[in-house]
């Protein structure tokens, strides 16, 4: 039994996740028959978004099933794409991802579409593709047993954000597992992520490969520190954060900073509508939630509300924001300043030397966000040109990633037993072959850091 796995995207960039999986069974009448899954269709972000409007490399009326690991855009952002060029199979995920899926689509939607007029491109899909691309989506449980021919699917909890997974598929006494993307074990929400052992293969992500965060497990401190020293300073604190996990996170630290009159009660605004949604959406399967959470959610607890916490649920609304005097705390999409309304308030306050923008999580090449943690004086768009005055804070403690000691002990046990390779993806080339050495040097396990493009064939 021989299967080709093909590297379509998400291979020596963090964004763009998407990998072909084509396994030969034989057949009495046929020989051989090939079936042919996907894991993930994402969208690049940053550098290169222009691949995302190139031909697949495939042919999607061929694929069978796509499963999903989970709800961010640079895992699901082109399946509206690969439904209107075809497919009909099936989109697996788990029950949580798929709650969250609508929203993120249709707000994705906007945005490619407002990008595709201003770039005088066609537009990448439609609302009848996401429509479509909804009928055809299964959500399951973890660990719920999924037969596609006689290869056996099941998805792991990943700990990335609610519902997210790791794809496992199971052939004899082969297996292989798709991470997705593996949480940092530091969320005050979702458990952690599941320990695996005895993958013949690991397709593994390396995000932070090449580096540790320390600071994980300080991050209350610091965001107490952080939003301390931004009221004393008598400005805005404008929080760049994505729409999933990261805004959910933050809003239930803020909260216990604020319960427990730890830092100034000043107002915080959420300005987005997607994030809103979301957090109804996380509500609404607090299954997924870590033991502890559960039960106060089930207990009634509000964990995302409180007092000073208000919605900016208009642009007219959120224009108003800026208007606004006194300190105050705004929390803003997209969580990597490429989008969505917090550029309208890096805007008003980049240049005041009194603001502060903070950036809570991993910032794509070519992004704003990117450019800011990076120190650039003048913040550069296609329209015009933003003096940077304010004071720019990094807390990495937010990353829904794990680092680079904590993929390596991943790597450790999922290779306990008979592992033949670990392929690392979801990394800029240098973290990725980082990693790959990283595992190969200690774990005395092949590992490798595969281009977009590449194929490999696999005992599986």
């Amino acid at each position: 039994m021989s299967s080709t796995l093909q590297f379509c995207g998400g291979a020596g960039a963090v964004t763009g996740s998407n990998f072909l999986l084509e396994v030969d069974s034989p057949s009495p009448e046929l020989g051989t028959i090939s079936t042919k899954l996907l894991i993930d269709c994402g969208l690049q972000q940053g550098m290169g978004e222009e691949h995302n409007w190139e031909p697949f490399s495939y042919d999607p009326k061929e694929i069978a099933y796509l499963f999903v690991t989970h709800a961010h855009l640079d895992h699901i952002g082109r399946i509206p794409k690969l439904v209107k060029e075809g497919f009909r199979g099936q989109i697996i995920s788990t029950k949580a991802t798929r709650a969250l899926i609508e929203p993120l689509l249709q707000d994705a939607l906007e945005i490619l579409q407002h990008h595709a007029h201003h770039q005088n491109k066609p537009e990448l899909y439609a609302a009848d593709d996401v429509a479509a691309a909804l009928a055809l989506w299964r959500g399951v449980g973890y660990h719920e047993k999924i037969s596609v021919d006689d290869i056996e699917v099941e998805l792991l909890d990943a700990g990335h954000i609610l519902g997210s997974a790791m794809v496992q598929l199971t052939r004899g006494n082969k297996k292989i597992l798709f991470t997705g993307d593996l949480g940092g074990g530091n969320s005050p929400l979702l458990p952690p992520t599941e320990d695996v052992v005895g993958a013949t293969y690991v397709v593994m992500e390396g995000t932070y490969g090449d580096r540790t965060r320390p600071e994980d497990s300080g991050r209350f401190a610091q965001l107490e520190d952080v939003i301390e020293d931004a009221m004393a300073r008598g400005g805005t604190l404008v929080i760049p954060a994505f729409s999933t996990e990261r805004t959910q996170d933050l809003l239930f630290d803020i909260r216990k900073l604020y319960l427990e009159k730890r830092v100034p009660l000043v107002p915080v605004y959420l300005d987005s509508p997607l994030a809103e949604k979301i957090t109804s959406a996380y509500l609404a399967h607090p299954e997924y939630f870590s033991a502890d959470i559960r039960a106060r959610v089930e207990g009634g607890e509000q964990i995302f509300s409180f007092e000073q916490l208000h919605y900016a649920a208009t642009m007219d609304e959120s224009r108003k924001l800026d208007l606004m005097a006194g300190s105050k705390i705004i929390l803003a999409g997209s969580g990597m300043s490429s989008g969505g309304r917090v550029f309208g308030h890096e805007r008003q306050y980049l240049p005041d030397p009194n603001s502060t923008l903070l950036v809570v999580g991993y910032q794509a090449a070519g992004t704003l966000g990117r450019q800011l943690i990076e120190g650039v004086k003048t913040l550069k768009t296609y329209k015009e040109s933003i003096p940077v005055k304010a004071k720019i804070e990094t807390l990495y403690g937010y990353s829904a990633h794990r680092d680079g000691e904590g993929l390596l002990e991943f790597a450790n046990k999922a290779a306990e037993s008979g592992t033949k390779e670990i392929f690392v993806v979801h990394a800029e080339p240098s973290a990725a072959m980082f990693l790959a050495q990283r595992i190969r040097d200690y774990l005395s396990v092949k590992a490798s850091a595969p281009s977009v493009g590449d194929r490999v064939v696999l005992e599986f």
